[in-house]
């Protein structure tokens, strides 16, 4: 039996540093936001696994006040043309601890 994913990250405040605990998909996601950088993340770029990434993003907002921009991005579809989002971390932060399965939440 695998253990779910839990990241421990450090989040830069304006006077001080704090720390922040998730697991599962929303941890995924915030791995994936912090190894992005300033590029982002799309849905479909870690499409693998991130099935509600808005979702996950929302989590990270809210419970974990992270500013996260969503820049739209126009694309083309067999139903015709439309966008999506593309989600950029803006509050510093860096990984500090990982436990758990790492391929899997």
């Amino acid at each position: 039996m695998t253990k779910r994913l839990e990241i421990t990250a450090a989040v830069q405040e304006p006077s001080s540093v704090r720390n922040i605990a998730c697991s599962g998909q929303v941890a995924r996601t915030l791995r994936a936001l912090v190894e992005a950088g300033p590029r982002g993340i799309t849905s479909l770029e870690i499409s693998s696994w991130a099935l509600r990434t808005s979702h996950y993003v929302f989590i990270l907002r809210r419970r974990h006040d992270l500013a996260i921009e969503t820049l739209r991005e126009p694309h083309d579809s067999p139903a015709g043309p439309g966008s999506h989002g593309r989600y950029i971390l803006k509050t510093p932060a860096r990984i500090i601890e990982v436990r758990g399965d790492q391929d899997t939440a």
